[in-house]
């Protein structure tokens, strides 16, 4: 190897070195800094790309998370509403039973029975027009399950009618009355519907009419014997529909709602664990590199240093 003094490679080599181990010792900083060991695209292009759709998966799960908790709280509110709807039932079939027993009541305890059943229908109709979510009401019907009818059309776009001139039904589409979007993605969807439960909407006879002509549990009368027997099968048949109801609500929640919400809250800790591992830092692994490279770096310092000392022999010879 000949003896140059215009160009000092091997002070070229350690400068190039040094600066190689600079990079890496900044990005080991980097890394131990924001905790993340891929900070930009270039850090590992493959391992960006999967990330940022786990972590659109994750944020699309923690978000259905919080919408299966405030249905569960929806769900909850009009439950606990027909509860007590369901106690002033009980209570006004307790009051028809006192009003059948003829034998041992007057005008006044009749009247005092019609008075006390005519005060829970109008508390139950109070209930149901303020139970609500927000300002958004639950039990007067607006959530009831609503039929979706197509009829069948012809070439030109017509109606087709059968032979009594009635238009002919292609499809019958039933749309529940509460729709909960429950999963991350499009079409991850949860329905349910909550029937009207006023008054005038409970206990409908569904055959033929009481002799009474009672039509809702709204009209019905105890002032006589047999409106007070007609009444028990008015108020039984709303019970039943709204325990019916509060059945399915609670299926809704137990199996649906809870069921899934856990299985989300599962799902969210996988995906996490997993986006964790592409673009988490391990701080363990990156403090020993950061040390090596901090090492390296003041050895290629050191050796910069030893590199620019040596044309100074150069001068000893031209000395001589």
């Amino acid at each position: 190897m000949g003896v140059r003094i215009n160009n000092n490679i091997e002070a070229m080599v350690a400068h190039r070195n040094l600066l190689k181990n600079d990079r890496a010792m900044s990005k080991s900083l980097e890394r131990l800094a924001s905790g993340q060991k891929v900070n930009r695209a270039a850090d590992d292009p493959a391992a960006l790309v999967i990330s940022e759709h786990m972590r659109a998966e994750i944020s699309g799960m923690q978000q259905a998370i919080r919408n299966n908790e405030v249905a569960i709280s929806l769900v909850q509110t009009a439950e606990g509403s027909m509860n007590e709807i369901s106690n002033l039932l009980i209570s006004i079939r307790q009051r028809a039973i006192s009003a059948a027993n003829v034998g041992a009541s007057d005008d006044a305890m009749t009247m005092a029975n019609q008075s006390e059943i005519e005060n829970a229908l109008f508390s139950l109709d109070r209930i149901v027009s303020s139970t609500q979510f927000g300002q958004y009401k639950l039990l007067d019907g607006t959530n009831e399950a609503k039929v979706e009818i197509t009829y069948k059309k012809g070439p030109e776009g017509k109606f087709v009618l059968d032979e009594k001139g009635s238009k002919i039904i292609e499809s019958k589409n039933t749309i529940e009355g509460l729709r909960f979007h429950v999963g991350p993605d499009a079409g991850h969807t949860a329905a349910t519907s909550i029937r009207n439960m006023n008054t005038n909407q409970l206990g409908r006879p569904t055959n033929e009419l009481n002799n009474s002509n009672f039509m809702s549990l709204a009209d019905i009368d105890v002032s006589s014997e047999q409106g007070s027997m007609d009444a028990l099968g008015i108020i039984d048949q709303a019970i039943t529909e709204v325990a019916t109801v509060r059945g399915e609500l609670g299926a809704f929640q137990q199996h649906t709602l809870e069921s899934n919400l856990t299985s989300l809250q599962v799902a969210a800790e996988n995906m996490t664990s997993a986006e964790s591992t592409l673009r988490d830092t391990d701080m363990a692994q990156e403090l020993a590199t950061f040390t090596r490279n901090q090492i390296m770096s003041q050895s290629a310092t050191a050796q910069l240093a030893q590199a620019n000392a040596l044309p100074q022999n150069i001068l000893r010879l031209l000395n001589a």
